[in-house]
């Protein structure tokens, strides 16, 4: 009787050894910081909640597209209603390995803001490549200044948009080696008056260098390296206007909303492959 029971006894602890092996199995998969917990992107904005209105995400498309194209790095948007009990560091870091943002080269610049409306939640994950032109602590402010507000009035589009815009400026600033400051500019809906105020004195400057060389008679070389050096910094101040940098297809600046993203992200090929993702960024909740 006894070593009946020691039997039955010792089957039962074995099943229920087995049955958490399996479970631990199952959840260790589940929760893989190189899996995404996802479906496989279609583009690089993802709306699983159904919060960025049609409009809007075609913009978005097109800005993401033309700075890839232009810069190499790979900015990408994932909105989920929750993540459920998983945190949303680890979650929106597993969509970011998984999705494989960021190019398979050796640099692979990347990020990916990722939000979940029905946890209040946000969080962009930045890729080691990609930390000097995004650190944590500019990555927290701009979400702070542009996402929180609106989403606090229930404004995600524009939330969403101002964000991605203030990143696609700031990296460019960065990578343009331009002192990058909070870049106001970055709000499509803050009105045009400082860019062309800008443009409308390198004009007058341009127009002034212009005379000067004509009145030297020319002077081949140097004259060209000089304006090749205004080209260069007019670009650099242009990259604070995230609807140009992006590949807008030009139009005044004040019609932001209608230029930002213009030409169109139709053509998606996937991302790089790369996934290069160790735990920077910066996040919160509103």
């Amino acid at each position: 009787m006894t070593k009946r029971l020691h039997l039955s006894l010792d089957r039962l602890l074995l099943t229920a050894i087995a049955v958490l092996i399996g479970i631990s199995g199952v959840f260790a998969q589940a929760w893989s910081s190189e899996t995404s917990p996802l479906p496989a992107p279609t583009g690089f904005v993802n709306d699983y909640a159904g919060v960025i209105d049609p409009a809007t995400k075609q913009k978005l498309e097109g800005a993401l597209k033309g700075f890839k194209e232009k810069t190499g790095v790979e900015l990408a948007v994932a909105v989920v209603k929750t993540t459920g009990d998983r945190p949303i560091f680890d979650y929106s870091l597993a969509v970011a390995r998984g999705w494989k943002i960021g190019s398979k080269a050796d640099d692979n610049p990347s990020a990916l803001l990722f939000i979940a409306i029905d946890d209040r939640k946000y969080f962009t994950q930045v890729s080691r490549d990609l930390e000097d032109e995004l650190p944590d602590a500019i990555a927290g402010n701009l979400q702070r200044q542009y996402l929180v507000p609106e989403f606090k009035k229930g404004n995600y589009s524009k939330g969403i948009s101002d964000t991605i815009g203030s990143y696609i400026a700031t990296i460019d600033q960065r990578l343009s080696g331009v002192p990058a400051e909070t870049p106001a500019a970055a709000n499509t809906e803050q009105g045009g008056f400082p860019f062309f105020s800008l443009v409308c004195c390198l004009g007058i400057i341009v127009v002034i260098a212009l005379i000067i060389w004509s009145n030297r008679g020319g002077g081949g070389g140097k004259s060209r390296r000089d304006e090749d050096r205004w080209g260069g910094g007019f670009g650099g101040a242009a990259g604070a206007i995230p609807w140009i940098v992006a590949g807008g297809s030009g139009g005044s600046s004040s019609d932001s909303s209608s230029s930002w993203g213009s030409s169109g992200g139709s053509d998606w090929g996937g991302f790089g492959g790369g996934g290069d993702f160790g735990g920077g960024g910066a996040g919160g909740g509103w």
